[in-house]
């Protein structure tokens, strides 16, 4: 079990290690602010699973948000900055959930067969790529 104590907290080829406020991936260290550690630290606990919003607040700034903010969207988009290039990992959103730190070989981009567009006709198929005004030409 981990616990609040630890310093260090591997996953795989990456290091998080609280008291240099850095992440290593490989050789290559970088360096982190409290908010970007206290992140990954959290992701990293849980990987490959989708950590709230609210679970992510509530465990580095300690309290309930209030209302909506971009406070943290802000600090994953600087934190993906800097350990997507370096390592084996990444921060994927997920929509109306959260995010979640996974393999990049995990996350390689597949689509669904089921979730192709389809279309109907060609009148259909036009109007649906012009956007709403199509329809009146159509």
């Amino acid at each position: 079990m981990l616990t609040s104590v630890m310093a260090k907290l591997g996953l795989g080829k990456l290091l998080i290690d609280r008291d240099r406020q850095c992440v290593f991936a490989g050789n290559q260290a970088t360096e982190l602010t409290p908010i970007e550690v206290g992140l990954l630290w959290q992701m990293a606990r849980h990987p490959e699973k989708v950590m709230t919003r609210e679970q992510l607040w509530r465990a580095v700034w300690g309290k309930e948000v209030k209302g909506p903010t971009r406070t943290l969207d802000t600090h994953i988009a600087r934190l993906r900055r800097k350990i997507e290039g370096n390592g084996p990992w990444m921060i994927r959103a997920v929509p109306r959930r959260g995010y979640v730190l996974t393999s990049k070989t995990r996350a390689s981009p597949t689509k669904h067969p089921s979730r192709r567009q389809t279309f109907h006709s060609d009148t259909a198929g036009h109007a649906l790529r012009g956007g709403f005004n199509a329809w009146h030409k159509v």
